[in-house]
């Protein structure tokens, strides 16, 4: 870099009205060095206050062991924890900022559904199975159970004005819901029941009796599959023992396979309808909304409901594309 002096120099020069060349020619640089020297100004930047958190390296290699070590245990990163497993004298918000530098983001898990090799190759096989083997979906009724709270939904969305604050009560001790057996048949019409207290194997064979039986064999006499999921109460001997004697087809289902299952998209589209409101004050106006829900899809969307049949054929395409893995 040229001193202070030159600088001077050309500024003196300058304002003798000298030009570029000519100043050039006298100190023996050329026009362009001339021209930056005459108009080079000193960057400052501004010192910040207070002492510097740094973090040491062995510090730094601490906290990358003790990041593994805790992700190889399944256990939470956080600064907080970093702190002090590290014996850091540095603030958690110093911390903060060296895992953003580490490519690191801190945000919420995921759940999913984890398919093993085994998984797989047992969904490929039911799947080619029903395909080649031609299965009528037309007369297959698929159920399922879920939990509706009285808080609702946790991805409740909107939109707001932008100051306007949009908050929903979370109950911590009067928190509750219910729980509902959904049943769905070709023609698109629902079919449920209330579960109340512990679901067992006798409660399981009651609703059969009681609700699947009749109504199925109603519609379609003996000519008809049931779809349930592998929990323990459908599989229990008690059940199945049942089922064979009550003459009732029960489709082979491959295990972690909701997304096959239609009955999640109806829990989804009834979801919608029964959370588009305020909150539920008690399990009674949860039951009504259900109630009034399930009375508008089988009164005026029916044919939505049997449109997903139309479905069945491209999702196992698609679990077929993917070698057994899960289908959106």
């Amino acid at each position: 870099m040229r001193d202070e002096y030159q600088r001077e120099l050309v500024k003196k020069l300058r304002s003798e009205m000298k030009s570029f060349n000519e100043i050039g020619v006298i100190m023996g640089l050329s026009r362009h060095i001339v021209r930056k020297l005459y108009t080079y100004k000193r960057i400052t930047h501004p010192k910040r206050r207070g002492k510097k958190p740094i973090l040491k390296s062995k510090d730094q290699l601490a906290i990358k062991r003790t990041i593994s070590r805790l992700s190889s245990e399944g256990k939470k990163v956080n600064s907080s924890k970093l702190k002090i497993d590290c014996k850091l004298e540095v603030s958690t918000r110093t911390v903060r900022r060296h895992l953003a530098k580490m490519g690191m983001r801190y945000m919420n898990i995921k759940k999913t559904i984890f398919l093993t090799k085994m998984h797989k190759q047992k969904r490929v096989e039911m799947v080619k199975k029903w395909l080649t083997e031609g299965h009528q979906w037309d007369q297959t009724i698929f159920s399922d159970e879920k939990r509706f709270t009285l808080d609702g939904c946790d991805n409740w969305m909107t939109y707001t004005q932008k100051h306007s604050p949009l908050l929903r009560q979370k109950r911590q001790c009067q928190g509750g819901g219910i729980m509902v057996w959904l049943m769905v048949m070709p023609n698109g019409l629902l079919t449920y029941k209330f579960i109340q207290g512990k679901f067992r194997s006798v409660d399981y064979i009651d609703l059969l009796q009681k609700t699947v039986v009749p109504i199925a064999k109603l519609n379609y006499g003996s000519n008809f599959y049931f779809q349930q999921d592998n929990c323990s109460i459908h599989k229990s001997k008690v059940v199945s023992k049942f089922l064979e004697d009550s003459q009732i087809n029960i489709l082979d289902w491959p295990s972690r396979s909701p997304d096959l299952n239609i009955v999640e998209d109806i829990w989804k589209l009834l979801s919608d309808e029964v959370y588009d409101g305020s909150q539920f004050r008690n399990a009674e106006d949860l039951k009504t909304a259900v109630n009034r829900a399930v009375y508008k899809f089988n009164s005026e969307r029916r044919e939505n409901l049997k449109a997903l049949y139309q479905t069945i054929t491209r999702r196992l395409c698609t679990v077929l594309e993917k070698r057994g893995d899960m289908c959106k």
